[in-house]
């Protein structure tokens, strides 16, 4: 620290120069790779809200008044994007987001991601069979997933489908036999143990004098009028199962000229007398992620760890607890590695994943929603086409199960609207999730465990009578907290055994955080919008995004650091290499303001692309 100001002023100037040397001279320029097939049309790219022919399908010149705006960037060709103007447009996402730079960490260009399954690929098909599955399971209680006969017909179904990469799959690095207990999970470490719900979506938000309950309001069924069993869990509205309203959706007519409201229990009431639960089923999850800000539920996650007491990384220059040998004794941290900086910094990086995610999503990719990649399944059953569509989806059960009770192979939407208008891959709140929850296994003790003493579960607490949106009245479970330590068998939000793991106390910080970063990116995939690979690659491309703005965080402190640990979600840095699994062994990498490596005194398999970073 110096007081010549001057000099300064001179430092600031080369902490700020540096900083750009590395992100943006020193680091390895990354082009954008092709998507795997080269495929870039308006059958089997994004087009929602362009000019439709009758088949569902973006019409040529829609198609390519985008991909020239793309390409150009100027207000004039983003104003000639043939919109459906029928009866009124539905502006898109902000496509322009593609072009934008960011202040700190990566430029949003230069992140690696793989290419998406290709339209025509096994992949995306079983990717469709999963999706069907989720919108046939979406009301059962996660609880009630071992004695349920639709789950256990999704895991039989998608155990012998071809190109599956969820849970038991070939791609499960965990090589567990197929079951219900690993139905719809992610990979990550921590995402299969225990109940299947993060404890950070569970547990009340400790903010200010009066703690913020994690309940929320109820999407119901009209014919929800609830069992009279405390257990059971009437069934929500899906939507957009039927061509003409599909097809009005994919033109982009406005939600309120297309569907009325979701029918939201208590709409309007008073939020301290409203019917809530928590999150105890695949629609609650999705309603959970719909319209909240993505970056708001890891926000929460960190009130909570800081509430509980973790302590943050042992490396920080502060002793912590007199638990550190080096650094401060005398102060706390605040500004620098305390409360305020990992508050800030998790928003903060919200922007630069999203950035990143803009970037690939109308720039490269354009991958087309599930909802559009039914709609061509349905299009051929009313004559047009046929599509390079792959036999797995053709020939799969839940299709069946799906058109038999909606008379078409549409895919059933929890949200009203569908998708936003914006292409798929990735995940935009798998990048966000993938940001902030890397800055919060970096910024604390990862390895810390979870204590058991915090650990809940939700439970059934009867029924409540609520108002509809749409007019009536329904039944709905309410549920409240019960510490796993008062509950020996199963609950409405997880199954027997799911509480016996929480109560064993073997899950980490980093598990919890895993397992949420999982619940908001796949949240999205229970509401239909979203494949497993957005959100999984998600995660690898807002880990990259958070390690490259923590890096030029760091030059914010003078004081002696040696850098984070983070253990990243796979055993590759930045994951996208081949033959990349979950990172099951905990290895590590260090953040250092000029470089990724491997902490002292510790061995890791943990393969960092581009060393040099």
């Amino acid at each position: 620290m110096t007081d010549d100001r001057t000099r300064r002023r001179q430092e600031a100037f080369l902490r700020r120069n540096r900083a750009a040397r590395h992100q943006l001279l020193d680091a390895p320029v990354r082009g954008p790779p092709s998507d795997a097939a080269g495929d870039d049309g308006p059958v089997t790219n994004y087009g929602k809200g362009l000019t439709h022919r009758e088949d569902g399908v973006p019409t040529a010149a829609g198609y390519r008044s985008l991909v020239e705006a793309l390409a150009t960037g100027t207000v004039a060709a983003y104003n000639a994007v043939d919109l459906d103007a029928s009866p009124e447009a539905r502006p898109l996402a902000e496509p322009h987001g593609a072009h934008g730079f960011e202040g700190m960490g990566a430029d949003p260009h230069q992140v690696a991601l793989a290419p998406p399954p290709s339209f025509d690929s096994p992949t995306t098909g079983a990717e469709l069979v999963e999706l069907y599955w989720r919108a046939l399971c979406r009301d059962v209680p996660f609880g009630a997933f071992d004695d349920d006969g639709t789950v256990a017909a999704a895991v039989s179904e998608l155990a012998g489908t071809a190109g599956y990469a969820g849970p038991g799959s070939d791609a499960d690095p965990r090589t567990r036999s197929p079951s219900p207990r690993g139905a719809f999970r992610g990979l990550l470490p921590g995402a299969g143990v225990g109940p299947r719900v993060s404890q950070f979506l569970w547990k009340d938000v400790p903010r200010g004098a009066v703690p913020q309950s994690g309940r929320i309001r109820v999407l119901a069924g009209e014919a929800a009028t609830g069992t009279g069993d405390a257990d059971v869990v009437g069934p929500g509205p899906d939507y957009l199962a039927d061509w003409a309203t599909w097809l009005r959706v994919q033109r982009g007519v406005p939600v309120a000229r297309t569907n009325p409201p979701p029918n939201l229990v208590d709409p309007g009431g008073d939020p301290d007398a409203a019917v809530t639960r928590h999150v105890v089923t695949g629609r609650d999850l999705a309603n959970k992620v719909r319209r909240q800000v993505p970056y708001l539920a890891v926000r929460d996650a960190a009130e909570i760890l800081l509430g509980m007491g973790v302590p943050f990384d042992p490396r920080i220059p502060y002793r912590q607890g007199g638990a550190s040998e080096t650094g401060i004794r005398t102060a706390d941290p605040v500004v620098n590695f305390g409360a305020h900086d990992v508050l800030e910094s998790v928003v903060s990086v919200f922007g630069p994943a999203q950035s990143a995610c803009w970037h690939r999503k109308w720039g490269v990719h354009r991958r087309l929603r599930p909802e559009a990649y039914a709609g061509r399944l349905a299009a051929e059953r009313r004559g047009h086409g046929p599509f390079s569509l792959p036999a797995n989806v053709r020939d799969s059960a839940a299709r069946d199960r799906i058109e038999s009770a909606f008379g078409t192979p549409l895919l059933p939407q929890a949200y009203t609207e569908g998708s936003p208008t914006h292409p798929a891959y990735p995940a935009g709140h798998g990048g966000v999730a993938g940001a902030t929850v890397t800055v919060l296994k970096a910024m604390f003790d990862g390895r810390h465990p979870f204590p058991v003493e915090e650990t809940v579960v939700p439970v059934a607490d009867g029924r409540a009578e609520g108002r509809l949106a749409g007019g009536g009245t329904t039944a709905v479970l309410t549920t409240r907290l019960e510490p796993v330590a008062n509950v020996s068998g199963g609950t409405v939000g997880a199954t027997a055994d799911a509480v016996a793991e929480a109560r064993a106390g073997t899950a980490t910080v980093n598990d919890e955080l895993d397992k949420l970063a999982t619940n908001v990116a796949f949240g999205r995939d229970w509401a239909g919008i979203h494949y497993r690979s957005d959100g999984a690659e998600g995660f690898l491309l807002g880990e990259q995004v958070a390690v490259r703005y923590l890096q030029d965080h760091l030059r914010s402190t003078d004081l002696p650091f040696e850098g984070y640990r983070l253990e990243p979600f796979f055993d590759a840095y930045p994951g996208t290499l081949d033959g990349a699994v979950p990172n099951l062994d905990r290895d590590a990498i260090l953040i250092a303001p000029d470089r990724i490596g491997t902490p002292e005194g510790e061995a890791s398999s943990i393969t960092v692309a581009d060393r040099s970073r």
